[in-house]
């Protein structure tokens, strides 16, 4: 990356420090970076009885009859503590009752307790030692003495219920207004792979599910019964127990005390975090779908009643692992009545929801907070007690007098005090610039970067992980600032035209994370600060290599909820302050890390098995490290574990070949034409569908967050990978082998001159991709390289057009329709049946038109006959909308264990006949079906015309409204 010679002076400053052994560091004392631009929270929290401290709380409850609130420690012991000042006093020791108890998650008191004196405690058992996983989630049921303070009966306890405990147990038993216990089970899985067990949609057994019992009215042989009234007693090889299913990891059940209605906060995935109004019979998706939101194993069974959407689902940019809460009916907070009080336990985040039924009346966000919040409960006087795993202690909400005063957050970049002379980005005194192995591709703009950490204050090292964070991650003292500037040529290869564009600045307040973008002025004396929802403008940028030799590029300035999508836990934070971004030799032969380390900012310990990114571009490393390293920064952030990339393939540099999902396996969301493709194709760049979504500039393109632009070098790294790894067992298939070395031949026929070779070429989606690298590398010049770019243009097919657009002049390309268009826009046209015929293709590889096209779904020989054109239109935008019954989706599972899906063209006693994509139909004998689930979806894609223009939308509606 080129440095502007203050950068040069700075960088010489920092690494001179490596030779000294306790280099001095200059503090910062100048930072006005606090807080933030937004207006503060309308809620805060605070602590009760402050000198109580627990080991890692998971729930708390009031003892019924009593002052008294009891707290679970999830290591299996109970207390409880009555007034503000007091110290807690032992409930009850469960190892007592049995050894091998390793957490209590729960209790419920009996609603008769002051009665029989009953309390249900959830209690797991121990597996370390190798014990099967059958069984060893418990409910016990104890007695509770009359003595003050109460204790539990240990010698009283008897099992009520058991099942599979290990991976995500769920967490929460209560009591419905109903009298029946209600528990919520986990998928008993891992995090990866989602749902192992697949058990998600399976209600042959009580996993994933929210459960009824009847504690009072045990059936012959068991200490409990099941309600004649639950939903699934006549299903066959259903499980009695299920009142509802499809949840990940439901972590705490909560009843409205005033309507009855139940709650449930489950864990979510990748994306998603998720409250469910939870109903009889009710499915909630897992692991079809992650809260109706994203799709996870679409080609799972699923379960024989409707996917029911979440009440509320958080994105990951602002929770990472919900909590379920209380409904508020205390004193203190009036204007919360009636309200389910709920957190998030890695953001510390907290809500207020209101609904009614299944309709969401107000939603609003309490709190930040530095709580890990485990669980809740309600104390004696009505208030909802928060369980703060992290710190031990309980807290409660109280109203933030803060809200009133304005942010005094900096507004222009002048003022944040990071920088001394922002005209010539000299730093302030303290402020420490760095560089990265392995930069983003960011559309031609280069990156100068800077941290500063208030006074003297250091860097430490987590002994101990988050949620899904590692151990050993570094910990950034509070009010610590991240800068990066982005500069543009705009003259390509003429360094005096570069101008800031940008400065990006990471600001930790001590508990979460702030993005925020400043954009330069015109003069370059200063930078504003970017609203929100971030904004956009156009360079007009001078490159000899642009059609025309100018091109307009457009810039996009990143909200903060995009921002937010890379930096968050998932990948510390910040990314680019790591070892393995800051671990590398300078050209005077100092060490980065080492500087860092010796001025006391970064801490002396590291990983040992982090790995150490290369340049991409470089020639330093490997070939297969350098595209590995490509990956990591451009597509790593979200093609990660717990990333929310849409597909299991993991780019992050830390997962190992084997669990990464690329080699050989085939594409999740479409093979893009390619034959026998993968995602990638070992030793045939052209079948690989990770390197086409790099080199397309349409629909598809990849990465999603980031540059626009496509990265040549980057492109051509990957390229030179893929075509380097051996095919090994991963070959092709015999077909798709001999298409491939045509177009091989073909190929380098055509770079000699013979042009007929073109048109075969570009006939199929990885020749096409074949000719675009070739464009792309420098390979195909002149007249050749024109013919290709005007016949490539010229493709009908916009998943091959869309290679080969961005060699146009910005003033030749198409402007397509998107996603967000108005239907007005393509109605208002007339189009040409004759162009809409051959576009027609896109809707040919499902149904047929007088003859022509695949014979899977409905024939539309006579389409126009049904619906006029705004209901053509209709049914292409949204085709799940109306679907005949004979078209709905049918998905049947086999006694094998396999399943297969499509429609049913024909059922008789003996067999049923299954029409599947591709045209293809299969005879299933009736005594191989083991079920058979019927949904109203279709199996049209939705999205079907953003790639088109709105004439060529025009063209295809005209078409299909000439088949009659």
């Amino acid at each position: 990356m080129p440095l502007t010679r203050f950068s040069q002076s700075l960088l010489l400053a920092l690494f001179a420090a490596t030779s000294a052994p306790a280099a001095e560091r200059v503090p910062w004392t100048t930072s006005h970076v606090h807080g933030s631009p937004e207006k503060p929270l309308p809620y805060r929290v605070e602590r009760v009885f402050p000198k109580a401290t627990f080991k890692e709380p998971l729930e708390a409850a009031t003892i019924p009859g009593t002052r008294r609130l009891l707290v679970v420690q999830q290591d299996g012991h109970l207390f409880s503590i009555e007034k503000q000042d007091d110290q807690p006093e032992l409930f009850a020791d469960l190892l007592k009752f049995n050894p091998e108890v390793k957490e209590c998650y729960s209790v419920a008191f009996h609603p008769r307790f002051a009665e029989n004196r009953f309390v249900f405690v959830w209690i797991n058992l121990d597996t370390s030692k190798g014990q099967s996983r059958e069984d060893r989630s418990r409910i016990v049921r104890f007695k509770v003495t009359e003595e003050n303070p109460p204790r539990l009966d240990i010698a009283s306890g008897e099992l009520i219920f058991s099942w599979l405990v290990g991976g995500h147990n769920g967490g929460s038993c209560r009591f419905g207004p109903d009298g029946m216990l209600y528990i919520s089970t986990g998928d008993g899985a891992s995090v990866e792979p989602p749902d192992e067990h697949s058990t998600g949609q399976d209600i042959s057994d009580v996993l994933a599910s929210v459960l009824r019992i009847d504690v009072d009215h045990p059936a012959a042989g068991k200490a409990y019964g099941i309600p004649k009234d639950n939903p699934f007693l006549t299903t066959p090889n259903a499980r009695g127990e299920v009142w509802a299913y499809g949840f990940r990891n439901p972590w705490r059940l909560t009843f409205d005390p005033k309507s009855g209605e139940l709650y449930a906060g489950d864990v979510g995935w990748e994306l998603w975090e998720m409250i469910y109004r939870v109903q009889r019979a009710g499915n909630y998706g897992w692991s079809i779908t992650e809260g109706s939101k994203q799709e996870v194993r679409p080609d799972r069974l699923r379960g024989p009643t409707p996917i029911l959407p979440a009440l509320v689902a958080h994105g990951h940019k602002e929770a990472a692992s919900i909590t379920g809460g209380e409904f508020y009916y205390g004193k203190k907070l009036p204007e919360l009545k009636g309200a389910y009080l709920y957190g998030d336990w890695q953001m510390g985040t907290f809500w207020a929801l209101w609904a009614k039924g299944d309709e969401v009346h107000k939603l609003i966000k309490l709190c930040h907070t530095p709580l890990l919040p485990a669980g809740f409960g309600i104390a004696p006087d009505g208030e909802v007690i928060i369980c703060d795993q992290g710190g031990g202690g309980l807290w409660q909400f109280a109203t933030n007098v803060q809200t009133a005063q304005a942010p005094k957050f900096p507004r222009k970049l002048s003022e944040t005090g990071l920088f001394s002379d922002l005209a010539k980005d000299a730093p302030a005194s303290g402020v420490y610039q760095y560089q990265v192995n392995a930069t983003r591709w960011a559309d031609h703009a280069t990156a100068e970067r800077w941290i500063a950490i208030p006074g003297k204050a250091n860097m430490s090292v987590a002994e101990k992980g988050l949620g899904v964070i590692p151990p050993g991650r570094w910990v950034f003292p509070d009010d610590t600032v991240l800068a990066k500037t982005y500069s543009l040529e705009l003259e390509r290869g003429n360094p005096k035209t570069r101008r800031r564009v940008e400065t990006q600045i990471l600001h930790f307040d001590g508990l979460l994370w702030g993005t925020y973008t400043y954009r330069w002025n015109a003069a370059q004396t200063d930078a504003e600060l970017v609203g929100a929802d971030g904004d956009e403008t156009v360079f007009e940028v001078k490159d000899p290599a642009a059609p025309g030799g100018t091109l307009q590029q457009k810039w996009r300035f990143f909200s903060r909820t995009e921002c937010a999508r890379c930096h968050n836990f998932r990948t510390n934070y910040a990314p680019g302050f790591a070892p393995m971004q800051l671990d590398h030799t300078t050209p005077a032969g100092d060490s980065q890390l080492a500087a860092f380390i010796n001025l006391g900012i970064a801490p002396a310990k590291r990983r040992e098995k982090d790995p150490i990114l290369p340049d991409p571009y470089g020639a330093k490393d490997t070939l297969a490290m350098r595209a590995r390293s490509y990956l990591n920064s451009n597509c790593g952030v979200c093609h990660r574990p717990h990333g929310g990339g849409s597909v299991r393939a993991f780019m992050n540099i830390e997962t190992h070949w084997e669990y990464t999902h690329l080699i050989g396996n085939k594409a999740v969301l479409g093979d893009l034409g390619l034959p026998d493709a993968r995602v990638i194709a070992p030793g045939d760049p052209a079948r690989s569908v990770l390197l086409y979504r790099m080199a397309t500039s349409g629909h598809g393109h990849m990465p999603y967050l980031g540059g626009a632009l496509i990265d040549d070098r980057g492109v051509l790294v990957i390229r030179d990978w893929i075509a380097a790894m051996a095919p090994g067992d991963k070959g092709p298939s015999a077909e798709a082998r001999k298409q491939r070395d045509a177009e091989q031949s073909a190929l380098a026929k055509f770079k000699t001159g013979d042009t007929a070779q073109l048109e075969p070429l570009l006939a199929s989606a990885s020749g096409a991709l074949d000719v675009a690298l070739s464009i792309t590398d420098g390979s195909l010049t002149g007249e050749l390289r024109a013919q290709a770019i005007a016949k490539g243009n010229a493709i009908p097919d916009p998943m091959r057009r869309d290679l080969f657009e961005r060699f146009l002049p910005a003033s030749q390309r198409r402007a397509v329709l998107g996603n967000d268009f108005k239907p007005q826009t393509v109605l208002a046209l007339k189009g040409n049946a004759a162009k809409g015929k051959v576009l027609f293709t896109i809707c040919a590889a499902c149904h047929r038109a007088n003859g022509e096209g695949t014979d899977f779904g409905p024939d539309l020989s006579q389409i126009a006959k049904k619906w006029k054109r705004p209901e053509l239109l209709e049914q292409i935008l949204a085709p799940s909308k109306i679907i005949e019954p004979q078209w709905q989706l049918t998905t049947i599972s086999l006694t094998t264990g396999d399943a297969k899906a499509g429609f049913v063209s024909a059922r008789t006693a003996a067999e049923v006949t299954l029409k599947m994509p591709g045209g293809t139909t299969e005879k299933i004998p009736a005594a191989q079906i083991a079920k058979t689930t019927t949904e109203r979806v279709s199996m049209m894609p939705e999205g079907l015309l953003q790639s088109l223009t709105a004439a060529e939308a025009a063209d295809l509606l005209e078409f299909l409204d000439s088949l009659k």
